[in-house]
């Protein structure tokens, strides 16, 4: 029999660029099967299935949230679900399906999977080829109109590649198991985390797949998987608040399952733009909001584990409006660990004080 070979992926995910609100890329993460498995980024492989978790994020049923039209297993369920259960856990609000927005959603993800070939397929948010049968819009704005909505939205994308190189027949995540990995990378940035906790009350997404297989004179199949999850959130609605002198953090109190590190030169934009190693690792993102207009000033902030001595963290990522605050751990934290936030301040001139518990992932 002939061993198994393992390649690296040939990229790591990304979520990309949010219109009316920000613009963004972050990598997210690839995998490998075949053999022994492997992977890189701050996340298991791709090949090595993670067991959803969103039961385990929320402390209210799942069933209490908007029902929703996905399919049952589908990447878009699973998204959407994580999606959900951390906006209501965290006080942000929950989202209605809009199936416009869903269309939206999906073109572009269908356009960006029919620019290019050999396992390289187009990112981002800008669409120029108008002889793609997928082309509704230049930008989000206008594929959220031609899908009927309106123009005033926010997208989130996520791009991601997988590669398997292997004689026998390859391990691959779930659709489910791709749609939560991608939704999870999203939160864990800066750019992406303040579009995915804006002020909305609908959300549409689409998660898009396309494979390409070939044999290779010895014998190796060579597998490229590549998906794009598309989200967006719209604003044509009157926006909900949190209320005068109030505010809301991802993570909260009771969030489980955070992931440990990020890597702040895999986003775009950039949140620490002198950090350009791909390979340099800080701690999950900590985010902090009051209503937009809000002028929100924290005048005092720690993290601490669980031992109680304090992590050292950055407060000058980018972007973030006067209305934000993020707090981000200057290095990885531990896996499976306990660590507690505490953030004081003033909202429009109302005091506040913010103290929460949240646990990484194993």
């Amino acid at each position: 029999m002939r061993p198994s070979r393992c390649f690296p992926p040939a990229s790591i995910a990304r979520p990309l660029p949010l219109y009316a609100v920000l613009i963004g890329t972050l990598l997210g993460l690839g995998g490998c099967g075949g053999g022994g498995g492997g992977g890189g980024g701050d996340s298991p492989a791709a090949a090595s299935p993670v067991a959803p978790t969103v039961e385990a994020t929320v402390q209210s049923s799942v069933d209490e949230l908007p029902s929703s039209s996905y399919p049952a297993g589908s990447g878009e369920l699973a998204a959407w679900t994580y999606v959900q259960a951390a906006r209501t856990q965290c006080g942000f609000g929950a989202l209605e399906q809009n199936t416009r927005l869903d269309a939206a959603s999906r073109a572009h993800g269908n356009y960006l999977l029919a620019e290019g070939s050999d396992g390289r397929y187009a990112t981002g948010h800008d669409e120029a080829n108008v002889n793609n049968p997928f082309y509704t819009g230049a930008l989000a704005t206008d594929r959220a109109q031609f899908a009927g909505y309106g123009p005033s939205v926010v997208e989130l994308l996520t791009a991601s590649t997988e590669t398997y190189v292997s004689a026998n027949p390859m391990p691959q995540p779930t659709a489910a198991e791709r749609g939560e990995r991608d939704m999870r990378s999203l939160l864990n940035s800066v750019a992406h985390l303040r579009g995915a906790m804006v002020a909305a009350r609908v959300g549409g997404l689409a998660a898009v797949t396309k494979e390409e297989r070939k044999i290779g004179s010895d014998g190796l199949t060579t597998l490229v998987v590549n998906q794009r999850l598309g989200v967006l959130l719209g604003r044509q609605e009157t926006l909900p608040l949190l209320g005068a002198g109030k505010v809301a953090s991802y993570p909260c109190e009771g969030s489980v399952d955070i992931d440990y590190a990020f890597a702040p030169a895999t986003e775009e934009p950039n949140p620490f733009p002198r950090i350009t190693d791909p390979t340099v690792q800080m701690g999950p993102p900590i985010y902090l909001r009051a209503d937009e207009g809000a002028e929100l000033h924290v005048t005092s902030y720690t993290l601490k584990d669980s031992a109680g001595t304090v992590v050292p963290v950055r407060t000058n990522a980018v972007p973030q409006s006067g209305h934000e605050f993020f707090m981000v751990p200057r290095g990885q934290l531990t896996p499976d660990a306990r660590y507690s936030v505490d953030l004081q301040g003033t909202a429009n001139g109302a005091n506040f004080h913010q103290r929460f518990d949240f646990r990484t992932r194993s």
